[in-house]
């Protein structure tokens, strides 16, 4: 019986390995067709908005997606790679530091991705950073849901949310 039950508990987690593959590998996909350029308004919860112009590219045999972002004249940088079976995106962010955020979830066209403060080297304690990222393209790819969170020593700073259409 206790073999049994081993045994049973090995194939569950087989199962589970090859759905997070599959899973990643088909989310990875989704993304790139964020390939091309957009634009929109940012608004932020602390009442601030700019202009915000994203760019992005598939690049290195496929295996990464480049962002090019401008916000209100402040240009960033992250990169989405699959990288051991995880999802993941290294934001280059204007608050002169690195988040890296595993995808928490993929589901019906929205990207959720989180930060892992320790993988990052960040301490919310002491810094503000991106925590989290939320990415939605729209059924027909002509426009695209975009907003962010921004953590540091008191909570949230505030949250970004943008309506971007496609333009190329």
């Amino acid at each position: 019986m206790k073999k049994n039950a081993i045994l049973f508990i090995v194939a569950l987690f087989s199962i589970n390995a090859s759905a997070l593959t599959t899973n990643t590998a088909d989310s990875f996909d989704e993304l790139k067709k964020l390939e091309g350029k957009w634009v929109g308004t940012l608004e932020r919860t602390d009442g601030s908005s700019d202009s915000l112009i994203l760019e992005y590219t598939i690049t290195s045999a496929g295996s990464a997606i480049l962002e090019e972002s401008n916000t209100g004249g402040v240009e960033m940088l992250s990169i989405f790679n699959a990288h051991n079976e995880e999802l993941l995106v290294t934001h280059y962010c204007g608050l002169q530091n690195k988040p890296v955020l595993p995808l928490k979830s993929y589901k019906n066209g929205v990207f959720q991705f989180e930060t892992d403060a320790k993988r990052s080297g960040l301490d919310d304690s002491k810094e503000a950073f991106v925590g989290s990222w939320l990415i939605k393209l729209m059924p027909d790819n002509k426009e695209m849901r975009y907003e962010y969170t921004v953590i540091g020593p008191k909570g949230t700073v505030f949250k970004a949310t943008a309506l971007l259409k496609r333009i190329g």
